[in-house]
């Protein structure tokens, strides 16, 4: 019988609007089915926009949904004592948190805290929340969160999961230098787009470029800044799509009042929240993928968009550093809106061969690290040492 570890997160599949968090979850699954046994519990529903029950899966009971047995969870169910009850049934080897906020994480370390399920052992990937930009986005509830759990000793003895040194330090500067944090970078699918070849992307003429810009719709993702550096390009023909879910209305109504202001020769697609396989379709349709983002825990979006050959231009708020000295694109920084500007239409000017040079160079990179065994190694390695432990 293999060791079982049981998941808490906020969303799962079938849906797609859990952003990077959920997949994490999934990857995870997907890699280390053969070794263990899976049991996530999740919500009923897709998204804080989208909370109509899963028509496909039963609430309040076990589902095989992919390589794991999956409890949906309505709100009304989303209590300490339900969470309790199934850890005590699972009774798994690990009991891994996805997200420091997620509401699942909050009960379950309140229940552990007052002794229920206490020795379990318990991973905890913040999955960025613990970022200052995302702590910042709602400062009060958070920090007084965040300063509460500490002095209460709400996650004494758990293991913190880090995808980065970066995110490490987040940690420590958050629950304190006691914290016992072992780093491993977020599990990625083990391939992305096999089939992929260079002929599948647009054609490549001077003068114009396809960005896409693949993500959540939301002030940390600073798709203003963006926008507003577009607004200053007058003389070359540029195509944005923008794909993700409108989660802020206000920040989206924001964006929406500059794109109204753009050039003719600025054309924006916003498409909106759409599956995994057609967010890749619209990377593989562009020639390059575009985020100013503020922070960014991992950026799973990253990967898949080199992988659909698209070389990166995005803030140096992230992990992928040294992007331009590999070929693959830039690594802006976000005070300087005219270095983004020229940047753009550096990628305007390219033509076919150049472009198709750094093309092929973003795409190699995503395979050969996809294909590199220290990233799920050092995954396999924390669960290894908490179980035995």
């Amino acid at each position: 019988m293999k060791p079982r570890i049981l998941v808490l997160c906020d969303f799962y599949l079938p849906g797609f609007k859990g952003g990077g968090g959920m997949w994490t979850v999934v990857n995870l699954v997907n890699r280390f089915c053969d070794k263990y046994d899976f049991f996530v519990v999740a919500r009923n529903y897709d998204g804080r926009d989208d909370m109509k029950p899963y028509s496909e899966v039963k609430t309040g009971e076990w589902n095989d949904v992919g390589n794991a047995k999956v409890f949906y969870l309505s709100d009304s169910m989303m209590r300490e004592s339900v969470l309790t009850e199934i850890v005590t049934e699972v009774s798994p080897k690990i009991v891994f948190l996805n997200a420091f906020f997620a509401t699942p994480s909050i009960l379950f370390s309140f229940a552990r805290w007052k002794g229920k399920n206490a020795e379990v052992p318990v991973i905890l990937a913040p999955c960025g929340n613990l970022s200052e930009e995302a702590i910042n986005l709602k400062p009060f509830k958070k920090r007084a969160f965040i300063v509460l759990s500490r002095f209460i000793g709400f996650h004494k003895d758990i293991i913190w999961k880090a995808s980065s040194d970066l995110e490490k330090k987040e940690i420590l500067n958050a629950v304190g230098s006691q914290a016992d944090v072992r780093i491993a970078p977020d599990l990625p699918p083990q391939e992305i787009l096999p089939e992929f070849s260079f002929e599948q992307k647009p054609a490549k003429s001077q003068g114009e470029a396809r960005l896409a810009c693949v993500s959540r719709v939301v002030k940390k993702k600073n798709l203003d800044f963006l926008l507003t550096a577009l607004s200053t390009i007058t003389d070359r023909n540029i195509t944005l799509d923008i794909v993700g879910l409108q989660e802020e209305q206000w920040y989206w109504e924001k964006c929406r009042s500059i794109i109204s202001t753009l050039p003719p020769n600025i054309k924006v697609n916003a498409v909106g929240g759409v599956r995994y396989d057609e967010a890749l379709k619209y990377m593989v349709n562009s020639h390059f993928f575009v985020l100013p983002t503020l922070n960014e825990n991992f950026g799973y979006v990253f990967i898949e968009a080199m992988a659909a050959g698209c070389p990166l231009m995005i803030s140096d708020r992230t992990m992928w550093n040294g992007l331009r000295e590999k070929g693959i694109g830039w690594n802006l920084p976000l005070d300087s809106a005219e270095r983004w500007v020229d940047v753009i239409r550096k990628c305007c000017d390219m033509g076919r061969d150049e472009y198709a040079v750094m093309s092929q160079n973003a795409r190699k990179y995503a395979v050969e690290w996809l294909s590199d065994p220290s990233v799920e190694a050092a995954t396999a390695k924390i669960l290894e040492e908490v179980i035995g432990s």
